[in-house]
């Protein structure tokens, strides 16, 4: 069986990033578990991790990287403590984004990485980091202050995500306060180039076209979106999808179309319930405008996805997460995106 492993292996350092590759991945942790050794099974989930992440299937993610914590605890000194506590970071970004999981779990979680952190010997930057978007999603905006506070004063560690991620949180969060300028500001060395890593500046262009566009700034938000929306493939981006789908919406029906037909099948896969309606919000967009022409070209998927399906799904999510956060706050924040919406729309010359 290990030759067969390692047939499925290289198999799988050939695949594009998607369900084909987690798929066979799935096959060799199999044959890991039941015929080779602990050490080989903890290794092959390490991998499936990033392999699950770039797929955009968090929630498989999250259960090997379960059964990996367990197994580290239990054989204490076997498993590097920096790997483990790195993937960590992602389930962390990850996990508050998944309705089903409850808010106690999710902060079950966040004391449990703040003691693991500390007892490696870390301070808790990194911890404070994954508070900010968290704490933000609930509505919880004075926590965010908090958290954002002291993730910016503790200094650097070796748990710190590399500095173009943090640069491009510190643009998110003055978005999300609606301090727009400020994290223009802070975006800026990314869009100048001085900074980038795996996934900067992909996500940050998605995520300042908006902020461009109610500065009246559209030929620089056309410059950066032009180029950018051919960088973001596959399922992993599916938020960013969405900006852009939004994007073109107003400024391009013919390139809205387009990211549309090529990401809506993301979506419709996509298990992670805020990813989907924050990606659904900007089609329900799409498909109001596009409808509004009476155009007969047929659009993927469109037999399922009508804007009574969308309305539909777009009440089943938010209703999820606010009866999981115990509030409404996933109502104003709808509320609030399709305010932002329309101030766009009405101010961008046609």
């Amino acid at each position: 069986m290990r030759e067969r492993y390692n047939e499925l292996r290289r198999m799988s350092w050939e695949l594009p990033q998607g369900k084909q590759k987690i798929m066979v991945m799935e096959k060799m942790i199999r044959i890991a578990d039941l015929y080779m050794t602990e050490e080989d099974a903890y290794q092959t989930r390490i991998s499936y991790l990033t392999a699950a992440s770039e797929a955009g299937a968090s929630e498989k993610m999250i259960i090997a990287f379960a059964w990996c914590l367990a197994k580290f605890e239990g054989n204490p000194g076997k498993y590097s403590y920096h790997e483990l506590l790195w993937y960590y970071k992602w389930i962390l970004g990850a996990i508050w984004k998944i309705p089903e999981i409850r808010l106690e779990q999710i902060e079950s979680l966040f004391e449990h990485f703040k003691v693991m952190s500390e007892q490696y010997g870390y301070n808790l930057r990194a911890y404070y980091h994954k508070q900010v978007n968290y704490t933000l999603s609930i509505g919880n905006f004075d926590a965010a202050a908090k958290a954002y506070k002291l993730w910016r004063t503790i200094p650097r560690d070796g748990l710190a995500d590399c500095k173009a991620c943090e640069q491009n949180l510190f643009g998110i969060y003055m978005f999300r306060i609606d301090y727009i300028k400020r994290g223009m500001q802070a975006m800026k060395p990314i869009l100048e180039g001085k900074l980038r890593c795996g996934s900067i500046p992909e996500n940050t262009y998605s995520q300042v076209l908006l902020p461009l566009l109610k500065l009246g700034k559209y030929e620089q938000a056309s410059k950066i979106a032009n180029k950018a929306y051919h960088m973001i493939k596959g399922p992993e981006y599916l938020s960013e999808h969405g900006k852009f789908l939004l994007f073109f919406t107003v400024t391009s029906p013919t390139k809205a179309k387009k990211v549309y037909n090529e990401t809506i099948e993301f979506a419709l896969d996509s298990k992670v319930g805020w990813d989907r309606l924050e990606y659904f919000l900007c089609a329900r967009f799409f498909l109001t405008e596009w409808h509004k022409k009476k155009r007969k070209i047929q659009l993927v998927a469109g037999d399922q996805v009508t804007l009574a399906w969308l309305d539909q799904e777009i009440q089943r999510i938010s209703q999820a997460f606010n009866y999981r956060n115990g509030n409404d706050y996933i109502h104003l924040f709808i509320a609030q995106h399709y305010k932002n919406i329309q101030e766009i729309k009405d101010a961008y010359p046609e």
